[in-house]
């Protein structure tokens, strides 16, 4: 399969506020059907960050046709 497009793409930063202790940060992605259901359910670690450091996370729903679609 090959990559087609992206049907959607968010970035978004985050940093903790000015003078407080480090906190603990995951990323929480999670898939419900039509039905509302989840389906799926995944948690990245960011890690702790402290009031002098960022981060930036990106998501991507990436499509994949066959080969034989054009």
């Amino acid at each position: 399969m090959q990559k087609t497009f992206s049907a959607l793409r968010v970035e978004g930063a985050f940093r903790n506020p000015e003078g407080a202790e480090a906190w603990e940060y995951s990323v929480v992605v999670s898939i419900r059907n039509d039905r509302g259901e989840e389906v799926a359910r995944k948690v990245v670690g960011v890690g702790a960050l402290d009031s002098r450091e960022s981060r930036t996370v990106t998501l991507s729903v990436d499509v994949f046709a066959p080969r034989s679609a054009k």
